[in-house]
């Protein structure tokens, strides 16, 4: 799917959100450029914009649960569950969540981590959407849809704010990236590179 597709090619919302999010260097440590969303949450317009852009993509989809990841996957994945009719779930950093979880490890580019989810969270059948600020090596996000594919439930797609380009291995995101892993989908507002150079408007298979 290409952007002009679905009417947001050269759409002005994209400009303002790239705009309002600002790249802190060196942090959570050097070599890394941090994509700080606290400037967009500021922005009242952006913040809207960048929801309502996710709601309209996936009002019509028949999504049952929109599962967040911690943390700021939480910021977004609540608003858009309760105007697409759809249950939250939260996907957790290890012993945040009180009751009986499931988990799964994923390698960050600064190190490595867990998700767990409480067992229950999910039905069988249950159509599922991810919800996180930003995919660079699509780690975090694999380790959300084995979570919930564990548990019976159909992902559907995974929708970020932020797709990076990941200068190790060459890759690009564009606009409607999709990236082969099982049969998932990446849905991605805006595009930047480790330093922020624009907007994503093509399309890139793998």
């Amino acid at each position: 799917m290409f952007a002009a597709e679905n009417g947001l090619k050269g759409d002005p919302r994209l400009q303002a959100i790239s705009d309002s999010i600002r790249v802190i260097p060196d942090f959570p440590k050097q070599g890394i450029m941090f994509q700080d969303i606290t400037t967009l949450l500021l922005d009242h317009k952006a913040f809207k914009d960048t929801v309502d852009i996710f709601v309209d993509r996936y009002r019509d989809m028949g999504i049952s649960v929109v599962a967040g990841i911690e943390a700021r996957g939480f910021i977004f994945g609540p608003s858009i569950a309760l105007a697409i009719g759809a249950k939250f779930v939260p996907l957790r950093k290890p012993r945040k969540l009180p009751g009986a979880v499931i988990a799964e490890h994923y390698v960050l580019e600064y190190g490595s981590d867990k998700l767990e989810m409480h067992v229950g969270a999910v039905n069988p059948g249950d159509r599922a959407l991810v919800i996180d600020d930003l995919v660079a090596t699509g780690g975090t996000l694999s380790a959300a849809i084995r979570l919930l594919e564990r548990q019976g439930a159909d992902v559907v797609e995974c929708g970020c704010v932020i797709g990076l380009r990941d200068t190790n291995v060459g890759v690009f995101f564009s606009f409607f990236f999709l990236k082969k892993c099982g049969e998932f989908q990446i849905h991605i507002v805006i595009y930047f590179d480790r330093v922020k150079v624009g907007l994503m408007e093509s399309l890139f298979t793998f």
